[in-house]
């Protein structure tokens, strides 16, 4: 199936990608994350969700503030991104232009999915924002879309799903955009869904273990998009596929929903020989998550094995305030999803503002067996502070066996019943130590009243 929007004459070599942009953050005289990207020339930038927040946290952002937030975005240099766009001609950079999808913020409430109104207004503002004049994307129920750089042999196509339009509730209803005091909406909503997925509840419910992430239309649409005949596919899905931390918004909290996907990406024709690679944002830190961690560790074979890189975000990070202490604990907490390739700091994923990149090395025009490409992540100066290190296309492929998709590991792994067995069981040794307690203290109150009827 052809792209939405196609580029044959950019052989794409550096991509850029990005998420979570909140503009009042930014300040003057700081160093900006604008020009860092700037300074990589990337052929295109990929936003992958959260473009824009509301200045207000709580509640359900209207349209006319959405609308504010991009104007501004797009006009005010001191945030950097007029900049980037006005010097990418001067400079030789975006020939393959800026592309996206959205997630909750720029939605319109964090954690929402399909109960948002006025979903068509919202869409027409991120289309406008992304300069979309394609009439068919604009009537389409959903921001998802395709893009192709290059032509065959050296084609890239980027995939970007739509996980807000139509994703159901969680398990325990998120209340993430409640107003709450002290703005514990958020860390409520990362409490639930920890304890749905700790405690399986996920697969113990029926409504829960058939939430649904995308409607069929657009299942439909993406089955037909994998039919592709480029080198390097990128799925784009605005909250993560493969990570193990049940805290966060991701497709593990639908299992029915990943399985799926998985199982898609692994049965599109001649698979075996085809690459994909996830992106990602939403969760304000950086990481590398690898499909292959529970039978591949310690392996260079790169068969069977599909990578997630995850860039989030450009203006904030998770170790800010409220709760900002918590975040480096919790994500030491969860790291089993994690890559085990080359990392530049040490670390297995970075908590300062960052973006992402794909670099694309084509080889020889004669040869094919000399093409690789590697993902990173980069601070806002433009150092890269995570990278897949180099993937040689030769040997990296993504098709999976039947029996390692099921075996993929999901945030639902039950990690909590030991401790509430452990809860419950002394709740039941306390109350039966104070009934027997009572008991005891009645029969002595019993006996001394028949020593003194005495």
């Amino acid at each position: 199936m052809s792209a939405d929007q196609e580029y044959p004459e950019v052989t794409a070599t550096t991509i850029a990608f990005g998420s979570c942009h909140r503009n009042k953050l930014v300040k003057p005289n700081q160093p900006r994350i604008w020009d860092a990207i700037s300074d990589l020339k990337p052929d295109a930038f990929l936003w992958t969700g959260d473009t824009v927040y509301s200045p207000v946290k709580a509640g359900i952002s209207s349209v006319e503030v959405l609308k504010h937030e991009y104007d501004e975005l797009l006009n005010n240099s001191t945030i950097g991104y007029s900049n980037f766009l006005s010097n990418a001609m001067l400079k030789g950079y975006l020939e393959g232009g800026v592309h996206g999808t959205w997630d909750d913020h720029d939605f319109g409430a964090n954690d929402y999915g399909e109960k948002m109104p006025q979903k068509e207004e919202r869409r027409k503002l991120l289309f406008d924002f992304l300069g979309v004049t394609c009439k068919e994307r604009r009537i389409r129920d959903g921001v998802y879309n395709s893009i192709t750089f290059g032509m065959a042999p050296r084609k890239v196509k980027v995939i970007f799903l739509d996980t807000r339009s139509a994703r159901q509730n969680h398990c325990i209803p998120s209340v993430g955009a409640v107003q709450i005091p002290f703005g514990l909406g958020s860390a409520i909503g990362c409490l639930t869904r920890w304890l749905s997925c700790g405690l399986k509840l996920n697969n113990m419910f029926e409504r829960c273990r058939n939430g649904k992430m995308l409607d069929e239309t657009q299942w439909k649409w993406f089955e037909n998009q994998l039919e592709s005949d480029a080198q390097i596919n990128l799925i784009v899905s605005s909250v993560q596929v493969l990570t193990t931390n049940p805290a966060m918004e991701s497709w593990g909290q639908f299992p029915m929903e990943r399985e799926r996907l998985l199982k898609l990406l692994n049965s599109s024709t001649e698979s075996s020989s085809k690459r994909f690679a996830l992106l990602s944002g939403d969760v304000h830190h950086g990481e590398i998550s690898d499909s292959s961690r529970r039978w591949n560790l310690g392996s260079n074979d790169f068969s069977g094995q599909i990578i997630e890189v995850t860039s989030s975000g450009l203006t904030h990070s998770c170790t800010d305030p409220f709760y900002g202490g918590l975040c480096s604990p919790v994500l030491d907490k969860f790291p089993k999803h994690r890559y085990e390739g080359k990392t530049v700091s040490g670390e297995n994923y970075y908590t300062g503002k960052n973006f992402g990149s794909i670099h694309i090395d084509w080889g020889q025009a004669d040869k094919s067996d000399d093409e690789s490409m590697a993902i990173n992540v980069h601070d806002n100066l433009g150092n890269v502070v995570l990278s897949t290190g180099i993937l040689p296309l030769t040997t990296y492929s993504s098709h999976l066996s039947d029996a390692q998709i099921p075996s993929i590991l999901s945030p639902i792994d039950g990690h909590l019943i030991p401790f509430m067995v452990r809860v419950i069981f002394g709740l039941v040794v306390l109350i039966s130590s104070l009934l027997i307690r009572r008991k005891f203290a009645k029969t002595i109150q019993k006996e001394r009243l028949k020593m003194k009827s005495i």
